[in-house]
């Protein structure tokens, strides 16, 4: 499965420039003083924290969507008004967390990037920007870009491909900063030059502009030393960027909002934000090489263990060797990337090492949220669960086959359907989240895992309690059938509303159809063995006032960001 980039209409540009072949390095950690003596700033992060501020290194919008008549709108801001920012954004499916879009964004300082995911006429998701903020490749302004399907399993039809384009998560980087300097003239840009807009537009989105071009070049470039990145106008990245969306619902007048989940790369020892490591890399579909110091995906790893087990259970099996997918360069950097002094940015375990950090930051060991379902004021409520570091510790393989007693398998019953990467340990008791023993798939191929119990109250302080009335869960649940199962990288529980609910997801939902209150709170277990689950998201509530007067909106949309009870706050 090869991916189109975009429609990399800079193929021709980029096909010079020398990039078949392994990477040697996309990793640099600074070790000096910016470009003085041709060096970065010098790495001292050592530990990821969320950050109850706001602002961060790094971003994590839990979910977005274009079902129903829904769109999804994302503001990025560049709180740093002294340096830009090389910023990779990344859409993934809600499925399986398979990359349909990424990008390279470059922030002026103080800059907002803003951009609207809709669904197109043919199904598949779009995202559309009016925004003058350069990208690469360039998206222009107000010309729908369509979500790609390449890395979608091919053995759906056409249609089910599109509706897993239409709901799903957004990883947001900081690659770099780009410190201020003379600018260089408009003849001669220096890479600041470039991207720092001037009267309202960045040089470096003219058409056919010196600035576009060297943008373009510096995109597309794997640069591997300090002194390259240093010379090319990068330094290793701080802190700075925040985010918000909003999901707008135009038919049914109604809207949600919230703000992103900021990843900071912070000194220990202090608690200070730091700098991470540069981890730019070139925006091309060219070949990646070994990227096992690179990434913890366990489809781009050569040590990759695939489960024992089809559908169900099982442990691992014995590491694959090569990897499934061959990576290329757009697919880096991703959120395992080595960031920080703390781990060492050459090793092939650095990654996993990042990826047990950045899950152990995000674990919750339960989820609180309400929930209405009042048919007086037609309320309905979907809890919405994303957890976007799954996809560093197990994978959906597309490509599985395999033997099951007597028979020839392919696709979700094959034993290495399910791949894993081992972060730590390779046990619950070793600090592993997903393991073959804990998750399972369904009979469409997201992968699953359970949470350990719920219960749920109403208003006045009814509780049915552990003997009470089990929920029911639809679809089934053979393996548990009282324990909600959270089923895609980006899961949706419906309060008991069949239908389109409060957001229209179908890509990875379930309903609870009976075992709840009219209107209440809960908690969800999700001890996982003392480890917790990596899980973000929120209550999303839509009610109407049937009392209006006509020609006024009764509809009302509310977002409560889910609480949670965390192992651990600081790495």
């Amino acid at each position: 499965m090869r991916k189109n980039v975009l429609a990399l209409s800079i193929a021709a540009m980029i096909g010079g420039l020398g990039f078949a072949g392994a990477a040697s390095a996309g990793v640099v950690p600074g070790t000096g003083t910016f470009n003085g003596t041709n060096q970065l700033t010098t790495t001292n992060a050592t530990v990821l924290q969320i950050s109850d501020a706001g602002v961060g290194h790094n971003l994590l919008v839990p979910y977005f969507t274009a079902q129903n008549n829904n769109m999804s709108v994302f503001h990025v801001v560049n709180t740093d008004t002294s340096n830009g920012k090389a910023v990779k954004v990344r859409f993934r499916s809600a499925s399986n967390s398979d990359d349909i879009l990424d990008f390279q964004v470059f922030m002026s300082p103080g800059d907002v990037w803003t951009a609207a995911v809709t669904q197109g006429s043919d199904g598949v998701a779009q995202i559309v920007t009016a925004d003058n903020t350069c990208t690469v490749p360039k998206l222009t302004a107000n010309v729908p870009q369509k979500f790609i399907l390449d890395r979608l399993n091919p053995s759906l039809a056409a249609g089910d491909k599109a509706n897993q384009t239409r709901e799903g998560y957004v990883e947001i980087f900081n690659m770099a900063d780009i410190p201020p300097n003379n600018g260089g003239t408009a003849a001669a840009p220096t890479l600041y030059g470039a991207i720092k807009h001037a009267n309202n537009v960045a040089p470096c989105s003219v058409d056919g502009s010196v600035a576009q071009t060297l943008l373009n070049t510096v995109a597309v470039t794997n640069y591997t030393t300090q002194a390259d990145a240093a010379t090319a106008g990068f330094n290793t990245p701080s802190t700075g960027l925040m985010g918000d969306w909003y999901i707008l619902n135009l038919p049914q007048t109604t809207t949600f909002s919230g703000a992103a989940t900021s990843v900071a790369a912070r000194v220990a020892v202090n608690g200070a934000d730091g700098r991470g490591n540069f981890v730019h890399f070139p925006q091309t579909n060219a070949s990646a090489g070994n990227v096992d110091a690179f990434t913890a995906d366990p489809l781009f790893r050569t040590d990759a263990r695939p489960a024992t087990q089809g559908t169900t259970g099982g442990a691992y099996g014995a590491p694959l060797g090569t990897a499934t997918l061959a990576a290329s360069f757009f697919d880096l950097p991703d959120m395992s990337t080595p960031y920080t002094a703390a781990v060492p940015a050459s090793a092939t375990t650095a990654p996993l090492e990042q990826a047990d950090l950045l899950t152990t930051a995000l674990a919750v060991t339960s989820i609180t949220n309400q929930y209405a379902s009042d048919t007086s004021i037609s309320a309905k409520t979907d809890w919405v669960f994303s957890m976007p570091t799954r996809r560093y510790s197990v994978v959906a393989n597309y490509a599985a086959t395999g033997v099951v007693g007597n028979q020839n398998v392919v696709g979700i019953t094959a034993p290495n359907y399910r791949l894993f990467s081992q972060l730590n340990g390779g046990t619950v008791a070793g600090g592993e989240w997903f393991l073959p023993a804990n998750t399972s798939v369904d009979s469409v191929g997201n992968i699953c895992v359970n949470a350990d119990g719920q219960r749920f109250w109403n208003r006045e302080e009814t509780t049915a309690g552990a003997v009470g009335t089990p929920p029911v869960f639809s679809p089934g649940n053979p393996l548990a059938p009282s324990v909600v199962r959270f089923c895609g990288e980006t899961s949706v529980l419906a309060f008991a509303d069949a239908g389109a609910s409060s957001l229209g997801g179908n890509v990875a939902r379930t309903t609870i159809t009976a075992g709840t209150y009219t209107n209440g709170w809960g908690v969800i277990n999700t001890t996982n063995g003392g480890n917790g689950l990596p899980i973000l998201g929120a209550s999303f509530i839509k009610l109407s006032n049937p009392n209006v007067g006509n020609g006024v909106s009764g509809n009302f949309g509310i977002t409560w960001p889910h609480r949670g009870t965390r192992i651990q706050t600081v790495n």
